[in-house]
């Protein structure tokens, strides 16, 4: 099955996939849509097919960049509506904790302004579902459960210590496993588990 997987939440990540061959992209720095939309239609050339080929879209959900997660969602959403086809859609910690051999993986997201996005994994269980917390508190929640191994995204890489970064590999993993829960472009709906900066009030994260 042909699919094309797109990460927004951290940077800009694309994996294509056609016929088991694996093109892949990523730029770090900018998860804006002049930097997505070109980054598709390389990885298309580069493969030699249409767009209309794909028989799958995949899109990170979050918790993530507010602003990269709406431009991720909104192409997957467009492309799946406009050519009729199903997607897929993988938790950014999920993701992230795939960078991780280990079955017991806390996974830890940047949020900015000494906050982050947390969760726990024992195989395919979601111990504890995505949350908004402190880094102080992360750093708890690491000590107090040492048998669980840490991943993290690359801005948080020098504050844990854990495997970071997410690329192809992760990117490919977690597609194998997502691709079989298709559903249609209206029921994706991002994560963002964090209010936006005008909603927050004293006290919130």
């Amino acid at each position: 099955m042909n699919y094309l997987f797109i990460n927004t939440a951290e940077g800009t990540r694309a994996l294509l996939c056609v016929n088991g061959k694996r093109f892949y992209d990523e730029n770090l720095k900018n998860s804006g849509s002049e930097t997505l939309m070109p980054m598709i239609d390389g990885l298309i050339n580069r493969a030699s097919v249409s767009v209309r080929d794909i028989d799958v879209f995949g899109v990170c959900t979050g918790p993530g960049s507010f602003t990269g997660l709406r431009i991720g969602i909104t192409t997957v959403k467009t492309l799946c509506y406009a050519l009729d086809k199903p997607c897929f859609a993988v938790n950014n910690l999920r993701l992230n904790s795939y960078n991780n051999k280990s079955d017991k993986v806390i996974s830890v997201a940047d949020a900015g302004n000494k906050v982050c996005y947390l969760a726990r994994y024992d195989g395919e269980n979601e111990i504890m579902p995505a949350a908004c917390v402190s880094i102080d508190d992360a750093k708890k929640l690491i000590v107090e459960n040492p048998d669980y191994a840490v991943s993290t995204d690359v801005k948080l890489s020098d504050v844990f210590l854990g495997n970071a970064g997410v690329g192809e590999n992760e990117m490919a993993r977690a597609a194998e496993k997502y691709i079989t829960a298709v559903a249609a472009q209206s029921e994706l709906v991002p994560l963002y588990v964090r209010k936006a900066q005008p909603e927050r009030s004293a006290g919130d994260l």
